[in-house]
């Protein structure tokens, strides 16, 4: 940092399908507090009648769809990282409205980010999904569609239905 105690940032240039992959690790780097990921593979929030046992790999090797549960909402919520951190508040304001599809350009404005640090946020906690949750899924669905957003034609959506809704608000809870 400089002498005003002001971040000095260098321009590196990052092939342009790492730039999520690079905002999701500078987020992790720093901690941030705000974030989400970026779509996980499947865009689902129920498991499938098939799947594997809760962290199995599919037999492709791929890790499972699993339903997120209270208890996995609990430990969502004390998970110290920011991209779990901002989900965690992306939640709360799908929660509120379940069902209902919430833009990411919405989402970015109810939590006072920029677009891209929510994006390279999202693209962080598919990782923590991943590596500590041992499946593919994020606890709510998103879709992309048209928009009514100025010089976007389309923009993700995100949703939350009302039984992840209730078990998340009841995690809430029990704090």
């Amino acid at each position: 940092m400089s002498q005003d105690n002001q971040p000095q940032f260098v321009s590196v240039p990052v092939p342009s399908q790492y730039v999520t992959q690079v905002y999701a690790y500078l987020a992790e780097l720093t901690g941030a507090t705000a974030a989400t990921g970026v779509a996980a593979a499947t865009g689902t929030a129920a498991a499938p009648p098939a799947a594997p046992a809760e962290g199995a790999p599919a037999e492709d090797g791929r890790l499972p769809v699993v339903e997120w549960t209270v208890e996995d909402f609990r430990r969502l919520m004390i998970e110290p990282l920011g991209s779990v951190q901002t989900v965690a508040r992306v939640l709360d304001i799908l929660a509120d409205q379940p069902d209902a599809r919430v833009s990411y350009t919405a989402l970015a404005t109810r939590l006072g980010m920029e677009k891209k640090s929510l994006q390279g946020n999202l693209a962080a906690f598919t990782r923590a999904v991943h590596q500590h949750y041992r499946r593919r899924n994020w606890p709510m669905t998103w879709v992309e569609a048209l928009t009514t957003e100025p010089g976007l034609k389309s923009e993700f959506f995100y949703t939350v239905n009302a039984t992840l809704a209730k078990r998340w608000l009841e995690a809430r809870a029990q704090g």
